[in-house]
């Protein structure tokens, strides 16, 4: 447990981008019908910003429209993405 606490600790920064990234591209994938919560003009533009994590679950969400299986599958690409970030977001402390 120890090892997670410091690996997450230290790549704070691109835990930070990428739960803002792939949080704004489920909320729009979540808001394209007209009968969601949060439909609006915006979720296009948020779906066009975050086009490489929405990709799938924006398909999948008008085949079913289930939202669990998004959940589920921008979860997956929340993973893919910070690992991914993590490996060109260097650790800031050089010294010790």
């Amino acid at each position: 447990m120890e090892e997670i606490k410091s690996f997450l600790k230290s790549r704070k920064i691109a835990l930070i981008i990428s739960v803002i990234y792939v949080g704004l591209g489920t909320v729009a994938v979540c808001s394209v019908y007209g009968s969601d919560f949060l439909y609006g003009e915006w979720a296009g533009y948020a779906l066009a910003i975050t086009a490489p994590v929405t990709f799938i679950s924006f398909f999948y969400r008008f085949v079913d429209v289930n939202i669990f299986p998004v959940l589920i599958i921008q979860f997956i690409m929340f993973i893919i993405t910070f690992l991914f970030l993590s490996l060109f977001i260097k650790k800031r402390n050089n010294a010790s």
